[in-house]
């Protein structure tokens, strides 16, 4: 008589794409939505988001900006760019609301800004640039009318002016711009400048097809060097410096530069054993992707790459990549145009600007979509035992709740069928479920969770399957 074994799962590594649903690790998932493990062997619903405004201001968010400029709480403003030509400044206090600081931007253009000694300052490549020193607001005087990509690299003030050329100011002087601070990489080569990015202390300077390192301090000792000949980054957003590597997407994937080579995380090469998520990435649009945002989650320590799916014009998809473990994970429901942190003397808030609708909406928060529940799945492996040959019986499976959370749904399929079945469970104690399997004869086994409750958590630490070989036929 065969023997009554067990399969168990007791952690939770994310997505692998890259090999057959059979042979992924047992801690990992063939897909996943919308779930997250930052404990280890603690699978959960990712955070909540909420509304920042009440009253929808145009119908989708162009910039964020955190501007520090003094001491005190009111000298901490939230500063956002609405597509109807306004930016404004979230008051805070009892009754909160943006207020107007600026009028007659451009629609379509995303804004980008930097932070100088006595102001910050705004760019689009369309608008004249202006500055807002948290009073008034002005337009920043010689400065180029094309710049865009603000960045104050060595106390200088750079920005991109066209195609192939940056332009900067003197030191600490943001509207002195001589003629001979530019600097132009590979002019003529047929390919766009599309980011600055501050990098320890140098700048990467980004075209959609390589990358450039301007290292020095000022105009006497620059140098630049091209550190990637074979992939650029997408979009002024769709970059990220997270100590010590630079994150990136570009239309062949998603890299981390190192300071000597750029690797694609999200479909390593295959002799490195490492999880990917290459078939998720051949969906995205690639058309849109000058709209990308790579932002840094520093609540759970992960990147999040917003990218456009299918067919979408604008970023519906969120690419989770865990710091700490190399895991892959997705969320959706977040549609996002920028990302920023911010700072408003109490505690730091990730805050993400729509890119459909006209709110600034703060991440992290509760347990719903803006009042919406939040629909997330895990499924897991196709279990086949020692071989997919043999038939097996599934007697019972076991799932393991987190003390005093939710419950998720318990669902299974047999021999990767289209129909999952949800049993219901026969006992439910001490934060364990068991489940009796009937008719449970397959090849292949695979559970799936799921969870659609609307401010409701939940959390699981594990399952067991126990199973019967039989005969290989």
């Amino acid at each position: 008589m065969a023997i009554l074994q067990g399969w168990d799962i007791i952690d939770f590594t994310g997505i692998n794409e890259k090999l057959a649903p059979h042979l992924i690790a047992d801690s990992q998932a063939e897909d996943a939505m919308n779930v997250f493990s930052s404990i280890a062997g603690r699978l959960t619903k990712r955070p909540g988001q909420s509304k920042l405004n009440a009253t929808q201001i145009g119908t989708g968010v162009l910039g964020l900006h955190g501007y520090y400029y003094g001491e005190g709480l009111t000298s901490r403003k939230l500063l956002a760019v609405f597509n109807n030509g306004n930016a404004y400044y979230w008051t805070g206090g009892k009754n909160p609301t943006f207020s107007q600081i600026k009028t007659g931007l451009s629609t379509k253009h995303p804004v980008l800004f930097a932070t100088c000694v006595n102001y910050c300052v705004a760019m689009n490549g369309k608008d004249p640039p202006w500055k807002y020193d948290g009073e008034t607001v002005s337009n920043l005087q010689n400065a180029p009318s094309t710049g865009r990509c603000p960045v104050l690299f060595h106390e200088q003030l750079f920005c991109i002016v066209d195609d192939d050329t940056v332009q900067w100011s003197d030191s600490f002087l943001p509207e002195v711009w001589e003629d001979a601070f530019v600097w132009t990489f590979d002019k003529g080569d047929g390919d766009k400048l599309t980011g600055l990015f501050l990098y320890g202390n140098t700048l990467l300077v980004s075209k959609s097809r390589s990358i450039f390192q301007l290292s020095g301090t000022d105009i006497d000792n620059f140098r630049s060097k091209k550190v990637e000949s074979n992939f650029g980054v997408a979009g002024p957003r769709a970059g990220i410096v997270v100590d010590p590597c630079f994150y990136y997407i570009n239309t062949h994937g998603i890299f981390r530069f190192d300071g000597l080579q750029s690797v694609n995380i999200i479909d390593p090469p295959d002799s490195r054993g490492l999880p990917g998520l290459p078939v998720t990435w051949s969906n995205v649009n690639k058309n849109y992707l000058h709209n990308a945002v790579a932002g840094y989650n520093k609540a759970y320590n992960c990147l999040w790459f917003h990218v456009p799916y299918n067919t979408s014009t604008i970023n519906d998809l969120i690419l989770v990549y865990d710091l700490k473990t190399g895991a892959w994970w997705k969320y959706d429901k977040i549609n996002a145009s920028c990302m920023i942190d911010f700072d408003d003397g109490t505690s730091v808030k990730t805050y993400t600007g729509s890119a459909n609708s006209g709110y600034v909406i703060e991440q992290n928060v509760g347990f719903n979509d803006m009042g919406e529940a939040i629909k997330a799945y895990w499924l897991g492996k196709s279990f086949g035992a020692d071989s997919p040959a043999r038939l097996k019986k599934v007697k019972r499976v076991f799932v393991i709740d987190v003390k005093s959370l939710n419950d998720c749904v318990f669902n299974y399929r047999l021999d990767n069928k289209s129909k999952y079945t949800t049993p219901t469970s026969a006992t439910d104690t001490n934060d364990v479920r068991k489940y009796q399997i009937s008719s449970g004869i397959c090849r292949y086994f695979q559970p799936k969770l799921t969870h659609e409750v609307v401010d409701k958590d939940f959390a699981v630490s594990g399952l067991r399957v126990m199973y019967k070989p039989k005969k290989e036929k």
